[in-house]
């Protein structure tokens, strides 16, 4: 589902990774500089393989060059170089290659979606040992992503945001709940880590689940000296927003047109976690 594309000139070198499953490019930049060139390329392919979402993360003094090919800067992932942040930089893609404004509606309906999420996550306990946690192969994984996803309940998909990066996998299960499944996908040389969570939280033993999840996969990552971790939801998912907040994560960016889930493209929460902070000698 995951296709590297590439564009190379004398002044640009651009790497893309196409998810076919969920409409959305990430672009990584080797080479700095506002160029026309970038945003055709990029126009381009999003058009010819039907994306509505491209993305971008890069350093602070880099922002302004995405801003300048009708990209606009969309959140923040602290400790995302593991010593400075990554900035989230993204469109939407129309006949101009830029973002549509968020509503001011848009932006309330993420506040109070944020605002329950941690109302809620006061009442979970800190004590989930109800919960069984059991770690799991990529292919156990695979499969209950692919039953998920056709029948369009899927959240995250599992899929590669990284290149050669590394995946943790677990089975969250309530007692008389249904199990969920979570991931971790992680680069030690950057030390960021993407937290997905397969399908969205039905019932309160789903969000204690997925929490019970998260804690899990953020204390395997901090044992691993992984920095930071992240992870996107839609703006209007309250269990999702108690789960992370609940996992000390917190709101650091809105993405227009974000995600793809549940059969729908939605506006997206960015969430972000500071696991550790890197010492000299990690360095």
């Amino acid at each position: 589902m995951v296709e590297e594309l590439h564009f190379k000139s004398d002044s640009a070198f651009l790497c893309l990774l196409l998810n076919r499953r969920i409409g959305f490019i990430r672009v990584i930049d080797f080479r700095s500089g506002a160029l026309p060139a970038k945003r055709l390329f990029i126009q381009s392919v999003a058009k010819r393989e039907g994306v509505e979402k491209v993305i971008t993360l890069v350093e602070k003094d880099e922002v302004s060059s995405w801003t300048r090919v009708g990209f606009v800067r969309e959140g923040t992932i602290p400790g995302f170089y593991k010593r400075s942040d990554g900035h989230l930089c993204g469109c939407l893609i129309n006949e101009r290659t830029a973002s549509l404004e968020l509503s001011a509606e848009a932006v309330r309906l993420a506040e109070r979606t944020v605002a329950h999420g941690k109302k809620n996550a006061r009442e979970v306990p800190e004590d989930l040992s109800s919960v069984t946690i059991t770690e799991i192969e990529a292919a156990a994984a695979h499969k209950a992503r692919d039953e998920v996803w056709r029948k369009d309940k899927g959240l995250n998909s599992f899929d590669d945001f990284g290149r050669e990066a590394s995946r943790i996998f677990v089975e969250a299960t309530s007692k008389r709940g249904r199990p969920n499944y979570l991931s971790a996908e992680y680069q030690d040389c950057f030390g960021h880590s993407l937290i997905e969570v397969l399908r969205p939280p039905e019932d309160d033993l789903d969000v204690l689940a997925v929490t019970a999840g998260m804690r899990v996969l953020c204390q395997q990552l901090e044992d691993r000296g992984i920095v930071s971790a992240f992870g996107f939801a839609p703006s209007d998912d309250i269990g999702v927003a108690t789960a992370y907040t609940a996992t000390g994560f917190r709101k650091t960016g809105l993405l227009a047109g974000g995600i793809y889930s549940s059969g729908a493209r939605k506006d997206a929460i960015l969430w972000t976690r500071k696991l550790v902070n890197p010492t000299d000698e990690e360095m």
